[in-house]
């Protein structure tokens, strides 16, 4: 994920919380210093569930795949790999994949703090880089993230949509692209490239787990700790705990529970923020002509389900958890007794969104020019604003 920083959100929001404590109303709108109003008791119990249903879940789900990509990898062996153990972990690719794409409607926290994102999901794959890697022969840790992440690996294991053929990875490749032509290397080259970067890719996902759960998996802990990365925020807790905690400035870095749901909703790496960069970034960069290199996911052609899952990446923020795992807190609830045309417009700002995507033909990477990109474009940037609206309702709501 790429986007444009939204700093301007946290200060208009810091504007308005000073503006209701200090402005004239009635005294049945404003709360004794301290004291929480009822909907933002509420909110305290939707930014829990947003850490329990939502975060948790797609960040464990995605380790695990993660884990289950690097040992499948690591069981390929040059001479004996099958069609079927390529077709299963290009499976196993795109379930990995699906998750991170969940997860990009709440990129702040670890995501961002520590870089993890552009570290392991930067397009588009420098070929030339990696073509120059691999035929340097290198043993040792890449740092070039250009070719590190999902789009390197979905390199070796996927060529126009489809499971690469054994054959090529028992022997030569057979991509020539001008004057990256890697017929020159083996299989056997391009494997050993690609489980160096399916590890790191599986160490950056459980330090994205443990960040944010300081109950993950206690073997992930266990890795992070012998590679002597860090996984707490400055204060030493998980980024789950302290968005639970929010308007606790001991135990957090959100000072009140509304700006701890600005950066939810609208703030940097937000729900807002990613529908705005799969319209404005994502679809529109190849479509206006402005980046038509900008295609994510070209290899897989798998961009188009990359961007339905950043959709449903809001919809589970919306709606409370992750299919399976709803609770009854969530944002969806909450507009439900307090501004019902602004829930609906959010839900329905979704609900197009995903039906717009889908009617762009596919693969997106032979069809950037579709006028149907237009539309979705048009509809992500609707989500987008119901999102803003959203959350500057929250900001002002004192009930």
């Amino acid at each position: 994920m790429k986007k444009i920083f939204k700093y301007a959100m946290l200060f208009a929001m810091a504007c308005s919380l000073t503006t209701s404590m200090t402005s004239c109303s009635s005294d049945d709108d404003v709360k004794p210093s301290g004291e929480l109003s009822a909907g933002d008791k509420y909110l305290q119990q939707v930014l829990s569930s947003y850490v329990d249903n939502t975060v948790n879940p797609t960040y464990k789900a995605l380790a695990d795949e993660s884990e289950k990509l690097y040992k499948e990898l690591e069981a390929l062996q040059p001479g004996s790999i099958t069609q079927q153990q390529v077709n299963d972990v290009c499976k196993t690719f795109l379930e990995a994949r699906g998750n991170y794409e969940r997860s990009e409607a709440f990129l702040l926290g670890a995501a961002s703090h520590f870089l993890i994102d552009p570290h392991i999901d930067s397009w588009p794959l420098d070929l030339q880089s990696l073509y120059n890697y691999i035929k340097a022969d290198k043993k040792y840790k890449i740092d070039d993230q250009s070719i590190l992440g999902f789009h390197g690996i979905e390199f070796i294991l996927f060529r126009d949509g489809q499971p690469r053929k054994a054959a090529e990875l028992n022997g030569h490749d057979t991509y020539n692209a001008g004057t990256n032509n890697f017929t020159i290397f083996t299989g056997a080259q391009e494997l050993e490239y690609a489980k160096a970067v399916a590890e790191d890719l599986r160490n950056s996902v459980y330090r994205l787990e443990c960040s944010w759960n300081e109950d993950a998996t206690k073997a992930h802990k266990d890795v992070l700790d012998e590679l002597e990365t860090s996984y707490t925020t400055d204060k030493g807790n998980s980024y789950g705990y302290e968005m639970k905690h929010a308007g606790d400035p001991v135990n957090s870095q959100y000072a009140t529970v509304k700006i701890a749901v600005s950066s939810v909703l609208s703030g940097d790496h937000s729900a807002a923020g990613i529908a705005d960069e799969v319209g404005n970034t994502k679809i529109n960069n190849p479509f206006s002509g402005k980046d038509e290199s900008y295609i994510e996911s070209p290899y897989s052609y798998n961009s188009l389900t990359d961007f339905q899952n950043n959709i449903h990446s809001i919809e589970n923020v919306w709606y409370g958890g992750v299919q399976g795992k709803r609770s009854e807190y969530s944002f969806s609830n909450y507009f439900k007794k307090y501004d019902a045309a602004t829930g609906k417009r959010v839900e329905d700002a979704i609900t197009n969104a995903l039906k717009q995507i889908a009617a762009i033909k596919a693969p997106f990477v032979k069809n950037i020019k579709d006028p149907q990109c237009a539309n979705a474009i048009k509809a992500c940037q609707e989500l987008n604003d119901a999102l803003t609206a959203a959350s500057d309702f929250i900001g002002k709501n004192n009930k």
